[in-house]
């Protein structure tokens, strides 16, 4: 799974009969190996964030420009979330309110969340 913020949304005159009806995103990664441990990414902030590069994925939540959101890439996460007929396997599967990068390793003692103003 990814962690990206919407950047657009791709429409279409014509379009395969397995994307007929969904809408498409165009999203780009956060590259969160680049934060600090504890920092929080939210909707409005964490554009310093954002990796080189963008993908596509169909959005059955209705996900606004701006918006973080998960996206899960694999043939199986289509099947369950949207069905076997969609002909992408790039899938928004929630709109993320916040995300807190974790430490490698996770959480020793006495580590807090850094709170941001």
């Amino acid at each position: 799974m990814t962690l990206a913020r919407v950047v657009g949304t791709v429409w279409g005159a014509r379009q395969s009969a397995g994307l007929s009806g969904r809408r498409v995103v165009e999203v780009r990664p956060l590259a969160v190996g680049r934060a600090v441990p504890g920092t929080r990414v939210r909707q409005d902030e964490g554009d310093d964030l954002l990796a080189e590069g963008s993908m596509l994925a169909v959005d059955p939540l209705g996900a606004d420009v701006g918006q973080l959101v998960l996206v899960a890439i694999g043939s199986r996460v289509r099947d369950l979330v949207l069905g076997p007929e969609v002909t992408t396997k790039h899938c928004v599967i929630a709109i993320v309110d916040e995300a807190v990068v974790e430490p490698p390793g996770g959480w020793a003692a006495g580590q807090s969340v850094r709170r941001t103003p």
